[in-house]
C-alpha cells in the first residue's frame, strides 16, 4: 500500500488526524504536488482576471486552491525548520554533540564490537530497578517511586550478576563502582543521574547532556574502541541514524582504530 502523501491527507482529512499530519514526513511527491497545485491555481488566477461573468465561483474555487496550499505550504515549512535543527545538531563540535536516544543502542553495540576479542569479551546488559524522586510541593516534601533504567556495557564476567532485563530490588552506587573495580572500562546510560554521572570513580568522560553516555575509562580494549569511536564522532558529527551497525564498526576498524595490547 503506498503511503498517503501529504496533499491526499489533507483533502481527506477527518477527525482525529491530527497527529498523523503532524508526523507526516515531507517528501519530493509533496514538494511536486504543491508545485502542480500552484501551477493550476495561477492558470485559473489568470482566467479569473479575464472573466467578467462568473467571477464570485471562480473566486470561492481560488479560496479552497489557496487554502490547500497555505496547509500545504505550512506543513512544508515546518517540515523544513525541523530538518534544519537536525542538520544544524548534525554539525555541531564533538563537545555540543549529541546522539540521539534511539541510537544509544547502535553506539553500545558498536562499542562492544570493537573492544571484544578472543581474550576478553564485552557484555551489554539493561537493568530496571525502583528509583525515587524527592521534591518540596507547597511546603511539604513528596517522595514519587518511578522505573529506573541502566544499560551497562562492561566486561561479561563483572556483569555475571546482574540478570538483563530484569528489575532487581534495588541498585545502589557501590554495585556499579564494583563493576569497574574488575579493572576494565564501563560504559553507561540511564534516566538516574546518581548512577551514570556521579559515581566515584575516576577517568570519566560524558558524551552528550541530556542522558549522555558516561565513560569510565582504564587501560583496556573498552577504553581504545571508545577512543576511536569519539574520534569517528569528532570527525563526521553524531548523527548515525541510517547507519549500519555493521557498517560503523568496519569504517572505525579501519580508519580509527589503533591497534593496542590484548588485557586478560
Amino acid at each position: 500500500m503506498a503511503k498517503e502523501s501529504l496533499k491526499e491527507m489533507l483533502l481527506n482529512v477527518k477527525p482525529g488526524d491530527f497527529d498523523k499530519i503532524m508526523r507526516h514526513q515531507i517528501t519530493q511527491e509533496d514538494i511536486k504536488d504543491f508545485y502542480d497545485l500552484y501551477c493550476e491555481f495561477a492558470s485559473l488566477e489568470t482566467d479569473y482576471q479575464q472573466m467578467i461573468l462568473g467571477r464570485k465561483d471562480a473566486a470561492k474555487d481560488l479560496t479552497k486552491r489557496l487554502e490547500l496550499l497555505k496547509q500545504m505550504g505550512e506543513l512544508i515549512s515546518r517540515g523544513m525548520k525541523i530538518q534544519n535543527t537536525h542538520y544544524e545538531y548534525a554539525s555541531k563540535d564533538l563537545k555540543n554533540s549529541n546522539i540521539d536516544e534511539k541510537q544509544y543502542n547502535k553506539v553500545f553495540e558498536v562499542l562492544r564490537q570493537l573492544a571484544s576479542n578472543e581474550s576478553v569479551q564485552y557484555e551489554i546488559k539493561t537493568i530496571t530497578y525502583p528509583a525515587y524522586d524527592s521534591s518540596d510541593r507547597h511546603g511539604y516534601r513528596t517522595t514519587d517511586e518511578y522505573t529506573g533504567e541502566i544499560t551497562i556495557l562492561a566486561e561479561k564476567e563483572a556483569l555475571s550478576k546482574f540478570e538483563s532485563d530484569k528489575k532487581i530490588p534495588y541498585l545502589n552506587q557501590e554495585m556499579l563502582e564494583e563493576i569497574y573495580k574488575h579493572g576494565f572500562s564501563m560504559v553507561l546510560f540511564g534516566n538516574e543521574e546518581l548512577k551514570t554521572e556521579r559515581l566515584n570513580l575516576p577517568n570519566k568522560q560524558i558524551l552528550g547532556y541530556y542522558h549522555p553516555i558516561v565513560f569510565y575509562l582504564q587501560d583496556d580494549n573498552l577504553a581504545n574502541a571508545i577512543r576511536s569511536f569519539i574520534s569517528f564522532i569528532q570527525e563526521n558529527g553524531a548523527d548515525l541514524n541510517q547507519i549500519e551497525t555493521s557498517d560503523l564498526v568496519e569504517n572505525i576498524k579501519s580508519k580509527y582504530q589503533k591497534k593496542i595490547g590484548k588485557k586478560n
